[in-house]
């Protein structure tokens, strides 16, 4: 079928305005070993740590203010959390990998986390996803909801080859950045336990819709939640429970049942 042509403007327009982003982080610079990362920890009793990758406003405090911490904290999960700041720029220059690895994710391991988990919102989930298909080696699992995966002329392309798995070529339009972010997954998921690595979450009216079902099809149907609703903390914060309740993992010693675990901030500075 022929894209209408107010889609195709419509999407001719989303796509030259992530250029145009990513142009300007190109001149965005930082000093040989600044902190690039800031970040506010809570604590739980063992060695599984999970760190949450904030929206294009690159600020953790989000998480708070809508209760996705408070959710685990009711939950009694047995984890460490890291709610990190990130200047957006670092997820569209591909350099959140190497911040996160170096200032968070090698520390971590040389501490003694034996588990790490990454959650991603939007541009988050971008970052995430980025990170488990280019250092697969460091994390354990992925959660990402409404993830930005790249790209819009690409979507069609990919469901005409017949799925991720058939796909070869880039069309000619479409942003580079989007078919190397694609190209990646590709790859990724084509090792056999790694489809089980992503849980994916989205809003069926999310505008990133088209490309999360994509990516969707490509995973165990138990690892993606769909629900009613759009690009939005409403629907990202229902979307975060159904995965919390589905994954939620009882404590030995508590006779079957659940148990509750505090989960204590105990550094907000920097």
């Amino acid at each position: 079928m022929a894209m209408q042509p107010t889609s195709f403007i419509r999407k001719l327009i989303r796509a030259v305005s992530l250029i145009l982003i990513a142009s300007a982080a190109l001149g965005c610079q930082y000093k040989a070993g600044q902190q690039r990362l800031s970040f506010r920890k809570y604590v739980g009793p063992n060695r599984v740590l999970v760190l949450l990758l904030p929206t294009i406003k690159g600020k953790g405090l989000h998480y708070e203010k809508h209760g996705f911490v408070e959710a685990v904290r009711e939950r009694g999960f047995e984890a460490d959390l890291k709610v990190l700041d990130v200047n957006p720029l670092l997820y569209l220059q591909g350099r959140i990998v190497d911040v996160v690895k170096t200032e968070i994710v090698d520390p971590a391991i040389d501490s003694g986390y034996k588990k790490i988990i990454l959650v991603g919102i939007s541009l988050g989930g971008h970052g995430a996803l980025l990170y488990v298909t280019k250092a697969s080696q460091d994390i354990d699992g992925v959660v990402v909801i409404a993830p930005f995966i790249g790209g819009f002329f690409i979507n069609d392309v990919i469901k005409s080859a017949g799925g991720l798995s058939r796909w070869e070529e880039c069309p000619p339009i479409e942003w580079d950045y989007a078919c190397d972010m694609w190209k990646l997954l590709k790859d990724y998921l084509s090792v056999s336990k790694n489809p089980d690595k992503i849980i994916l979450g989205f809003g069926l009216e999310d505008g990133f819709a088209e490309s999360n079902q994509l990516l969707a099809s490509q995973l165990p149907a138990r690892n993606v939640f769909r629900v009613s609703g759009g690009h939005d903390w409403a629907t990202w914060k229902t979307i975060w429970s159904k995965v919390l309740d589905h994954y939620h993992v009882a404590c030995s010693g508590a006779n079957g049942g659940f148990c509750h675990i505090e989960v204590l901030r105990i550094d907000e500075e920097r």
